[in-house]
């Protein structure tokens, strides 16, 4: 992509429609209400809902293990129907957007022109509030389920640097890319707690076969990495291609931005991650043909697996 010679970003432009006490406020009572619908939805249905699953009924006296399994298989379903929702939502505000990939099928246009028009990131506003809500209660909910987890504080970083990445992003007008770093993101998300909730589902023979076990782990493979690593490579290289030549990115130099640099390295510090754990379920695709079984060494732990094996015999 060449750039027009005269193109200069101003970058002190930025910052339109963000009040930061009561954007703040908003987000605070937004990640509220998630942690009260999740409460909500799984008193009410998706625990009951588990437990037929998984094989228990409602008078059963669960160890640790189990109970555990439980609330894994809970939180799988709560962030499926989460992330459809998500998906939905940033999908239509990019079908909708002529910059888009979807409608112009130009990548770089998330790039070209950074920093964008205020104004134009006005309608994705709520969005980017639901997203951060998203993650701001994926902390808490991480404390609360996920501490026995290998990964829990690559977990809790990646919560963080969400956060970080998608209020930088809106403050500094790089709107653009924040949407669709989302949607791409989502898209990965779906498949694998679809795929989670399936391999727990214990209590349904036709849901068990191996075939469909092996179908389901080797599509996620191929999606996390087409998705998380492929296309959020492609657009880091992008970024490098496009905003290079402007000097926002160049480190000490005359031009050079400090709120681009930093998102452009929190970009490629969320790229990092997505290869640590794509590499970690290449491991699980090759421990499956080897083994015959799948075993989640990172987003299950082990009395979780000592619960399915029980339940197994």
């Amino acid at each position: 992509v060449m750039l027009p010679s005269l193109y200069q970003p101003n970058i002190h432009a930025r910052g339109e429609h963000v009040v930061p006490a009561v954007d703040l406020l908003i987000i605070l009572i937004v990640t509220l209400l998630l942690l009260l619908q999740r409460w909500i939805l799984l008193k009410t249905s998706m625990r009951p809902f588990a437990y037929r699953m998984m094989g228990y009924s409602d008078g059963d006296s669960l160890d640790r293990s189990a109970a555990y399994g439980v609330e894994k298989f809970c939180k799988y379903g709560w962030h499926f129907i989460a992330y459809v929702m998500l998906f939905c939502w940033g999908f239509m505000l990019l079908s909708e957007s002529e910059w888009s990939v979807l409608k112009s099928g130009k990548l770089d246009n998330i790039w070209v022109g950074y920093p964008h028009s205020g104004d134009e990131k006005l309608r994705f506003k709520a969005f980017y509030i639901a997203q951060i809500s998203w993650y701001a209660h994926g902390v808490v909910e991480s404390l609360m389920v996920d501490r026995s987890r290998s990964d829990f504080y690559l977990m809790l970083l990646h919560h963080v640097l969400a956060i970080a990445l998608l209020t930088g992003s809106f403050w500094g007008n790089a709107h653009r890319v924040g949407v669709t770093v989302c949607v791409n993101q989502d898209v990965s998300d779906i498949l694998m707690y679809l795929s989670k909730m399936v391999q727990k589902a214990v209590a349904v023979p036709w849901l068990q076969g191996k075939g469909l076990h092996t179908y389901l782990i080797w599509q996620l493979l191929v999606v996390w990495w087409s998705t998380r690593i492929v296309l959020l490579g492609f657009m880091v290289t992008r970024c490098i291609a496009v905003l290079g030549p402007t000097g926002l990115i160049t480190p000490l130099g005359e031009k050079s931005d400090p709120l681009s640099s930093y998102l452009v390295a929190q970009l490629c510090v969320l790229l990092l991650l997505q290869v640590v754990w794509g590499l970690g379920l290449a491991k699980m695709c090759i421990d499956q043909l080897r083994t015959g079984s799948i075993f989640d060494f990172w987003h299950d732990n082990r009395p979780a697996a000592a619960a399915s094996a029980a339940r197994a015999k």
